[in-house]
């Protein structure tokens, strides 16, 4: 089953009760750019775009160590810290997807990328990246979903009830960290990402810190009131290409079928879309053991923005 991320599932088995989360708060219009945001940027600048990598509920740039090493050697590729998560310091705006991508959009600002880049996002991250394409459609050069959270999810009540029942296993994470439990399941979680290094590190104190996770809570319990506000933006404009990646054990499972029928919706409105599905994939392994399907993706975007350069 996918829509909940691994790190909730374990602090869901580890804790199995918790207090009754507080409603969000509503959606801010606009998110200024988080201070001393934490960035990592590898590979030359080229003329193919650089490449953004957006990390799921709970994730942070280290999830990505493995994709930038691999994706760097074709240009530039960055992954961050969203505010509060990681090493960034607490947001200075809203925990919603519309301002996480309004935030986006001035790291980006921040960095001196003023041409179109790829987005890749990741679960939840590819919802942010939704809405940044949204938002900001002429700073997009191809968008790639990876076992991604989308609008269309609204679409099917299985989904919203999945999605539900992640808010409140993210409560539970918190509350298992709270009372000291998060470093005891912090290795297992790591090791099946494979990271090792500073890398390793950095994920063992994202697991650990308890205001890191406040902070992933706080964007996780925006999601589904988010699915409605990154639809109402209008949706993905048909000219951005698209590639969706959609990882499953179990493809023959309804609730696989269910959110790969979800996952594929805008790949099907794209004029240029790809779909690959990774039968044997997890939710997390294409940023490890299967990411050679992410650098499949971003190469082929690399490949249509080139092409499109060079069209008349």
């Amino acid at each position: 089953m996918r829509g909940r991320p691994f790190f909730v599932l374990c602090f869901a088995v580890t804790i199995m009760s918790a207090r009754a989360a507080a409603p969000p708060g509503p959606p801010s219009p606009q998110a200024p750019l988080t201070a001393g945001v934490y960035v990592d940027c590898r590979g030359a600048p080229t003329a193919s775009p650089t490449v953004i990598l957006e990390a799921g509920a709970f994730g942070t740039s280290a999830d990505w160590d493995l994709v930038l090493a691999d994706l760097s050697s074709g240009g530039r590729v960055c992954a961050y810290d969203r505010g509060g998560t990681g090493r960034s310091p607490q947001r200075a705006g809203g925990e919603d997807p519309v301002s996480i991508a309004h935030e986006l959009a001035a790291m980006l600002d921040s960095l001196g990328e003023t041409t179109p880049v790829i987005l890749v996002g990741h679960s939840n991250g590819a919802l942010y990246a939704e809405a940044f394409a949204s938002l900001y459609p002429a700073r997009v050069a191809g968008l790639v979903y990876v076992n991604g959270v989308g609008a269309d999810d609204l679409d099917d009540p299985r989904l919203l009830r999945y999605l539900a029942d992640e808010r409140r296993l993210s409560d539970m994470a918190v509350t298992a960290a709270r009372i000291g439990l998060s470093p005891l399941i912090a290795s297992t979680l790591i090791g099946a990402e494979g990271l090792q290094g500073p890398p390793k590190d950095a994920k063992h104190r994202a697991l650990t810190c308890v205001t890191c996770l406040e902070a992933a809570r706080n964007e996780d319990r925006q999601i589904v009131p988010g699915l409605a506000a990154v639809r109402a933006l209008g949706g993905v404009p048909a000219n951005i290409p698209i590639v969706v990646i959609v990882g499953t054990t179990e493809p023959k499972l309804g609730s696989a079928r269910a959110w790969r029928a979800a996952e594929v919706a805008p790949a099907a409105r794209a004029q240029r879309s790809w779909i690959l599905d990774a039968v044997g994939a997890t939710h997390v392994s294409p940023l490890a053991r299967d990411r050679a399907y992410v650098s499949a993706a971003v190469d082929w975007l690399r490949s249509e923005a080139a092409r499109t350069a060079q069209t008349p």
